[in-house]
């Protein structure tokens, strides 16, 4: 009977290879991992190989989505240059999916700002900047390293196959020979020369190791070696497994829990190699072993639960961005500055979820989808919103257009008051569009504004050289305000009104005076009349009256007086008409009250209402008469 330690060794072992038989050349996913021996397993798994339930290296993940671009391609070119092909290949894909993205990102928010330049849609043309130029370069060598590399392994399968045939060769010739001192020491080497051996071929990995354990068995049953030399066998096995334990001790100390994990099932892997021990020693060395393996493990284990409770602690953070993120991508917005304001929003949520960190395995693909899902629908929105924002702009600039025509049309007109007044409204119009192309902007409104300056240049040069004819009749109607105050002395009557009307008369033919100078001369000249009236005790209607022919005098002379005297008298016929039915009405109340006894002193009121109403009528007929005459 041969000792466990030795049947352990025979456990047969098995390879982990990449089953896509795609053309490496086309996909730089497709081309297995070079196998190491810290990436070989076994068939038959002892209950000495340990495992964790999630990624070993999870610990050390870098979550590529939180990078920005430029981090993203030096990351990558690092990788490609200083890490594991593998590695490389698997970060590489994940960047291109992430960097497609960016690509695109950057494509629609070129073309948004070449369109709201004012710019064709199909003459848009983009081109990818430094970083993505770089990244293509990077995956290219990847592809092209991961090819090489697939055809160096399916060659070296080839040749291990063919070395791992010649070593069974020189067993099948030991077992079948007479033993000799050296049979032990040849058959070590050819054991140790095996185990160096790695990859063959998958459909030849169980035909050989069953003829490798068939000679191994056979050799060891028929061995008849002396027993001293069989002892210092042992003794040496029993070196190389204290040498073990004291290198799974040191494992507690490896930062990294897979690296760890890897070195731990390797020192397993070459403990099963390396042979029986003295019976003596055999229970406790593989105790001490094992508790060492278990000691590394149950450490690793717990600081990897730590990891996966942070882990947790990200997701429910994430959760909580991801709310907060939904809040913002579901509104419509109804302003760009709306719109800026949430899209700054949007990269503060982005910036705060890059820092959490990575999320429970199973949890990752799908909380960035979702994040990744609303973000991507906010800037669909946006960009429809902006597209929408633009079309409108492009009728605004037709309709500014329009006014700049209308503007040029009447730009020479000396219909001063006229032309000034559309000239007004037209600009009020222009106020009320809204934005036009920024490309164009300038250009509309200076057109506009050149046809507006055009005609008010003109007609300030046109009244320019008036500003002297009115300073003169400033000092005509001067003069008449001395010439009513020496009138203030004399004591007759009539001849002061004789006097006064020859006053309103030349004051009314005085014409217009500096607008500054306007409401100060006209309310002293007021006051001044008002004085006479009072004095000579006038009543308040033919003071009134005074005034209105001096105002329709003032209207008669303007440049538009027929206009001005036209429109006063609607207002007085109209006026007149509302005084004739108020007074029918005040009429009709009498008949309701006639009968009355008590009624007497509302009846009252009611006539002296009637009478007001007549006397104004009069002297509205009086100021009809007034203005008839002036043209």
């Amino acid at each position: 009977m041969l000792h466990n330690e030795e049947k352990d060794e025979l456990t047969p072992p098995t390879q982990e290879e990449n089953t896509q038989e795609t053309n490496p050349v086309e996909n730089v996913e497709s081309a297995p991992v070079v196998e190491t021996p810290e990436t070989e397993d076994h068939e038959e798994e002892s209950d000495d190989t340990y495992r964790m339930d999630d990624d070993t290296d999870s610990e050390s993940d870098v979550d590529l989505r939180t990078l920005s671009k430029e981090e993203l391609v030096e990351l990558v070119e690092k990788t490609v240059k200083e890490g594991e092909l593998a590695t490389a290949a698997k970060m590489a894909k994940e960047a291109r999916e992430i960097l497609d993205a960016m690509r695109q990102e950057e494509h629609d928010a070129a073309l948004e700002a070449y369109i709201e330049a004012g710019n064709d849609k199909d003459s848009f043309e983009f081109r990818v900047d430094e970083y993505f130029r770089r990244f293509d370069a990077a995956f290219r060598d990847i592809r092209q390293k991961r090819a090489e590399q697939y055809q160096r392994t399916e060659d070296e399968k080839l040749k291990n196959l063919a070395a791992k045939n010649r070593i069974l060769e020189q067993l099948r010739e030991i077992t079948e020979n007479d033993e000799t001192e050296d049979s032990l020491n040849k058959v070590k080497e050819l054991q140790s020369e095996w185990k160096k051996i790695r990859v063959v071929p998958r459909e030849h990995i169980q035909e050989l190791w069953d003829s490798y354990r068939f000679y191994l068995d056979k050799f060891y049953d028929n061995l008849s070696i002396n027993f001293e030399l069989k002892e210092l066998d042992r003794k040496k096995n029993l070196e190389a497994k204290i040498e073990l334990c004291k290198k799974v001790d040191a494992l507690q100390e490896e930062s990294s829990i897979k690296k760890a994990m890897i070195m731990l099932n390797k020192y397993h892997d070459e403990w099963k190699h390396t042979g029986p021990v003295p019976q003596e020693y055999s229970e406790e060395i593989w105790t001490r072993f094992k508790a060492a393996s278990d000691k590394v493990y149950e450490q690793k284990k717990g600081e990897l639960d730590k990891i996966r409770e942070k882990r947790v602690h990200n997701f429910e953070l994430k959760s909580a961005l991801l709310e907060k993120l939904e809040q913002i991508s579901t509104v419509q917005f109804n302003s760009p500055k709306e719109w800026i304001a949430q899209t700054q929003a949007i990269a503060d949520l982005f910036d705060e979820w890059k820092k959490v960190g990575p999320v429970p395995k199973e949890h990752n693909d799908s909380i960035w989808a979702k994040f990744k899902e609303l973000r991507n629908a906010f800037y669909r929105n946006k960009n429809a919103y902006f597209k929408s924002l633009n079309k409108e702009k492009n009728e605004n600039l037709e309709k500014k257009k329009q006014l700049c025509e209308k503007a040029e049309a009447i730009a020479n007109s000396e219909d001063w008051n006229k032309t000034t007044n559309e000239l007004i409204r037209l600009q009020g119009e222009w106020k009320k569009v809204g934005p036009v192309p920024e490309a164009v902007s300038d250009e509309v409104w200076k057109r506009f504004r050149a046809a507006c300056d055009m005609f008010f240049n003109k007609k300030e040069g046109h009244f320019s050289g008036q500003k002297e004819e009115q300073q003169q009749n400033l000092e005509i109607k001067k003069a008449i305000i001395e010439e009513l105050k020496a009138m203030a002395s004399n004591e007759n009557a009539d001849e002061v009104f004789k006097q006064l009307k020859d006053v309103q008369k030349r004051w009314a033919a005085a014409g217009f005076v500096p607008f500054k100078a306007k409401n100060q001369i006209q309310k002293e000249y007021s006051s001044l009349v008002d004085e006479f009236y009072k004095k000579f005790k006038r009543n308040a209607d033919e003071m009134n009256e005074a005034r209105a022919m001096e105002h329709y005098q003032e209207l008669a002379e303007m440049p538009d007086g027929g206009k001005k005297l036209q429109g006063e008298e609607r207002r007085i016929r109209e006026k007149i008409r509302f005084l004739k039915t108020e007074v029918e009405t005040l009429e009709n109340n009498i008949g309701f009250f006639s009968n009355s006894k008590t009624a007497g002193a509302l009846i009252k009121g009611i006539q002296d209402k009637i009478q007001k109403a007549n006397n104004q009528m009069d002297r509205l007929n009086k100021e009809l008469k007034a203005i008839k005459k002036l043209y």
